[in-house]
């Protein structure tokens, strides 16, 4: 960048925060050197994947595509874009930095060195409830939790609270494991500019479940609002589950945009039906079941009604305990991690879930 040093160090600091907020490596070069470099006069020491051209404020010059590779040997060049700070005079296709900062993210977290492993992608799902209280899991108010902690992994899946800030789970949350500093709220979405691995590492923490909501604030408004954090989660989680508790517009909604659409209930196969389920988890109360027509459970001596094709059955007694720790006991468990294959490969079979790949593209049925 030709300018003075602090306006280069401002824009080298920027981009550096990009850079590391999706797992990337920045390595400053001043321009005599790339020239020399892309004249074969000195090799860089690995291909760069991606060459970010700095503008000085009243630069209009775009990037200069390096005249030819070393040894004349044939490798495709990296793609170059032009970064200045913002209120400078730059070419349109320049990215003005930070308010543009958001974008150069996503850049970078969709640009990879050649010959490299495509990067996986999470998966996403919504769990909309069919059952009492305010959102629907008075009685197994941990199911959505261990669906995040067991398909995402320990620190690894994000449970993210649709209600809003009012949401009985995110009060649920709270009560459990009040915020640390820097976390980020839902106010703090607004005013976060970077996006991936740096978001999630201010997220509040649960038990090895990384979560969205804590804020008992109102203002739950601003650009955060919508489909941007599914965007950004499903870029850095490797699973995202999106707790919509009893409003089923809002699953629909979802189910629509392509997200995999999961229904707990404990009103039986017919209730579950009501929604264009890709998964329907049969919570079965702590009562013991009344005697059905249907096949018998050999392990504890009762006939259970016989399940759907898609149906997951779920014991509401793992799940209705108040803690993190009666949670975590619940998800060590076999029966939790046979819940976890079973929602996964049935999604699976639904053609919901690509693995490593976004959720996309599903029709209603």
């Amino acid at each position: 960048m030709g300018s003075t040093p602090l306006l280069s160090e401002l824009l080298c600091t920027e981009v550096a925060a990009c850079a590391a907020a999706v797992g990337h490596r920045l390595r400053v070069v001043p321009r005599p050197e790339w020239m020399a470099a892309a004249h074969g006069q000195r090799a860089a020491p690995q291909p760069p994947a991606l060459v970010l051209w700095g503008l000085a404020p009243g630069e209009t010059d775009g990037p200069e595509t390096p005249p030819g590779s070393d040894g004349g040997q044939e490798r495709p060049e990296p793609p170059i874009v032009a970064v200045t700070l913002d209120g400078s005079s730059a070419p349109p296709d320049a990215l003005c930095l930070p308010s543009r900062s958001q974008q150069l993210c996503r850049l970078l977290a969709r640009t990879r060195p050649a010959n490299s492993e495509p990067p996986t992608r999470g998966r996403a799902a919504v769990v909309v409830h069919d059952g009492p209280g305010a959102d629907g899991d008075e009685h197994w108010p941990g199911l959505s939790w261990a669906l995040a902690l067991l398909l995402g992994g320990p620190g690894r899946g994000l449970l993210v609270d649709a209600q809003g800030p009012q949401g009985s789970l995110s009060a649920r949350l709270r009560a459990l494991a009040p915020p640390v500093d820097r976390c980020v709220s839902w106010d703090g979405m607004q005013e976060l500019p970077v996006p991936g691995p740096a978001l999630a590492s201010h997220l509040p923490g649960a038990g090895g479940v990384r979560w969205w909501g804590w804020t008992s604030s109102e203002s739950a408004d601003g650009p955060w609002r919508g489909e941007d954090w599914v965007q950004v989660a499903v870029e850095t989680f490797p699973w995202t589950v999106v707790d919509v508790g009893k409003d089923q517009d809002l699953a629909r909604d979802r189910a629509e945009r392509g997200m995999a659409l999961l229904v707990c209930t404990d009103r039986g196969p017919a209730a579950g039906r009501q929604l264009p389920a890709d998964v329907l988890l049969q919570v079965t109360p702590r009562q013991r079941p009344s005697r059905a027509s249907g096949h018998r459970d050999v392990r504890r001596g009762t006939v259970l009604a016989r399940e759907p094709i898609g149906s997951v059955r779920v014991e509401a007694r793992d799940w209705d305990g108040t803690s993190l720790a009666s949670w975590s006991r619940s998800s060590r468990r076999g029966s939790a991690r046979r819940l976890a294959a079973q929602v996964d490969l049935r999604l699976d079979r639904a053609g919901t879930l690509e693995s490593g790949r976004p959720v996309a593209g599903r029709a209603l049925r």
